[in-house]
C-alpha cells in the first residue's frame, strides 16, 4: 500500500467523518486535510538479446524525458521527471478500477519502481565496453557484453529497495524544529512503493576484476553513463557513481547485471549493466555501467551521491548508510473502500541484513478526533513465503466481521539479525530523509455497499 494521492501525513490522529462527508472520497480527503491541523505533529530477452525495446508510450500528455517505458496510472504513481513509485494496490489484492492482479515473489519488469535522475543513454551494444581502470589492477582492460556473456553466469533473487523508500512519513521538521533547515522539497517524497524484487542474472564482479588482475584494492569506483545535471558539478554535469569499500565489490553476491526476471536487463533499470550488491540500499546500484575504477587508496565521492548521507541534530557526524533497513507494508489500493464483513490482510516484508522471520500486524478504528481503539492487538501473521537472504517475505492475516469505520492498520517486522521496526516517534529524523523504516499506518474506509452514491 502506499498512501498515493493523499496530502503528507505527519499526525498520529484523524478526524471522525461526519455522515454529510462520509460517501465522498474527495471530501473525505478534504476534510481529513483540514482537520490534520489541529493534530499534533509525530516525528516520525533471450540471452545473447541484445537490445530491449524503446518504445516509448506514456500514458499521459506530460512527456517524461528520463523515462523510456510505459508507466500506466493503474501501476505507477508519478513522483517527479523520471521517479515512479509502484502502486501497492496492484502488488496485493486488486487494480482500482480494475480485476485482480496479485504479484507473486517478483514484479514484473514493467511495473517496478523507476528511478532515473537523467536520460538513460543511447548505447551501442556492438561498441560498448566496460572499462576497468586504476591503480589497483595489473591488466587495466575493457569487457564487451559479449565478453562478459560468456563468463560464469549467476543468478540470484533479490529485493531492491531504494533508500530514499519512505521519505515522506517524516515530519517536515526534526524534533527539535527548523534551526533554518527543512526536509528539502525538491527530494523524491516516495511513500511504500520505491521497492521492487526480481531475478537478477550476471557475472560476479570479483570475476570480472580478477581478470583484470585486481591487487591491493581498497575502494571500487562504479560508474554510470549518464549525464546528471547540477550546478555544483564541474561542466554542469556529472555521471552517476559510488564508492564501495574492495571487500564489498568482492563478495560473493556482488553481481555485475545484465539480465532481470529472465529477460534483458531494461533500459529504465540499467540496460546494459549495472552493479548488485546484497543488502545494500538500491542507491548503489549504479546502472548504465561504463567504467570501475579500482584504488590502493581512498576515492573521493563525486555526483548525487555526495547527499546520500544522513545529517541532522541526531548526526553530528555524517553518517553514509549502506544496508537497507528492515521494512514492511500491507498491500492495499489507498482509493479501495472496503465493504463489512471478513477480509484477509496481506503484505510484504524485508530487510537488508537478512531474511525476515517474523511480522506482526495491529489493526485500530477511530471512535472520535484523535482516538482510536485496538481491534486486533499486535498479532503474529503467517508467512506466505519461506523467508530468504535479501529477498522479501508475503504475509497475510485474517480480519473478520469488519464493521463500517475509519481504520489504521500497522505491520511490524523483524529480521534474523533482531532487527525489528522502531515505532514512528523512535526513528531518528535525518536532513535528506532516508531509511525511514517506522511501522507507519495504513488508513481505510470500511462502509457498507448500499451507502454508495
Amino acid at each position: 500500500m502506499t498512501a498515493n494521492d493523499r496530502p503528507d501525513r505527519n499526525d498520529d490522529g484523524a478526524m471522525e467523518l461526519p455522515p454529510a462527508l462520509r460517501h465522498s472520497r474527495r471530501k473525505v480527503l478534504e476534510f481529513w486535510a483540514a482537520g490534520a491541523a489541529a493534530v499534533s505533529a509525530v516525528p516520525y530477452v533471450k540471452l545473447g538479446a541484445s537490445k530491449p525495446s524503446r518504445e516509448l508510450a506514456p500514458p499521459s500528455s506530460e512527456k517524461d524525458e528520463f523515462v523510456n517505458q510505459s508507466t500506466p496510472s493503474r501501476y505507477f504513481v508519478r513522483r517527479e521527471n523520471g521517479s515512479y513509485e509502484m502502486k501497492w494496490g496492484p502488488a496485493g489484492a486488486a487494480v482500482f478500477g480494475g480485476p485482480a492482479q496479485p504479484y507473486g515473489d517478483t514484479i514484473p519488469n514493467d511495473r517496478s519502481y523507476i528511478h532515473n535522475r537523467a536520460k538513460p543513454p543511447a548505447i551501442d551494444i556492438d561498441t560498448w565496453r566496460l572499462k576497468l581502470t586504476g591503480d589497483a589492477l595489473t591488466r587495466p582492460r575493457s569487457f564487451s557484453y559479449a565478453d562478459l556473456l560468456a563468463m560464469p553466469r549467476v543468478a540470484l533473487r533479490r529485493t531492491l529497495d531504494c533508500g530514499a523508500n519512505c521519505a515522506s512519513f517524516f515530519p517536515k521538521l526534526p524534533p527539535s524544529g527548523s534551526g533554518g533547515r527543512w526536509l528539502p522539497e525538491g527530494f523524491t517524497q516516495w511513500h511504500f512503493g520505491a521497492v521492487t524484487a526480481a531475478e537478477w542474472a550476471g557475472v560476479r564482479a570479483k570475476d570480472v576484476l580478477a581478470a583484470a588482475g585486481v591487487h591491493g584494492a581498497v575502494e571500487v569506483k562504479f560508474i554510470g553513463l549518464d549525464r546528471i545535471s547540477g550546478p555544483g558539478y564541474p561542466g554542469g554535469t556529472a555521471p552517476y557513481s559510488q564508492v564501495v569499500r574492495a571487500e564489498e565489490a568482492l563478495k560473493d553476491d556482488t553481481l555485475l547485471v545484465y539480465r532481470m526476471n529472465g529477460t534483458t536487463l531494461p533500459v529504465d533499470h540499467g540496460y546494459p549493466l549495472r552493479v548488485l550488491f546484497s543488502g545494500w540500499s538500491a542507491n548503489h546500484m549504479v546502472k548504465w555501467l561504463g567504467e570501475i575504477q579500482v584504488s590502493k587508496r581512498s576515492i573521493p565521492v563525486t555526483g548525487p551521491a555526495r547527499n546520500q548521507v544522513l545529517t541532522g541534530p541526531g548526526y553530528p557526524t555524517p553518517v553514509r548508510p549502506t544496508v537497507g533497513p528492515v521494512r514492511s507494508a500491507v498491500e492495499h489500493d489507498p482509493e479501495r473502500t472496503l465493504t463489512p464483513g471478513d477480509h484477509t490482510l496481506y503484505g510484504r516484508a524485508w530487510s537488508g541484513s537478512g531474511a525476515i522471520d517474523r511480522v506482526d500486524v495491529t489493526v485500530e478504528k477511530l471512535v472520535r478526533p484523535g482516538e482510536w481503539t485496538t481491534v486486533i492487538p499486535w498479532h503474529e501473521a503467517k508467512l506466505l513465503t519461506t523467508p530468504e537472504p535479501h529477498m522479501w517475505v508475503r504475509f497475510e492475516l485474517p480480519w473478520r466481521n469488519v464493521q463500517p469505520g475509519y481504520y489504521r492498520i500497522m505491520t511490524r517486522a523483524k529480521d534474523t539479525a533482531g532487527n525489528i521496526q522502531p515505532r514512528p516517534e523512535d526513528v531518528v529524523w535525518n536532513q535528506h530523509g532516508l531509511v525511514y523504516n517506522g511501522h507507519y499506518p495504513l488508513e481505510l474506509i470500511v462502509d457498507p455497499a448500499s451507502d454508495m452514491p
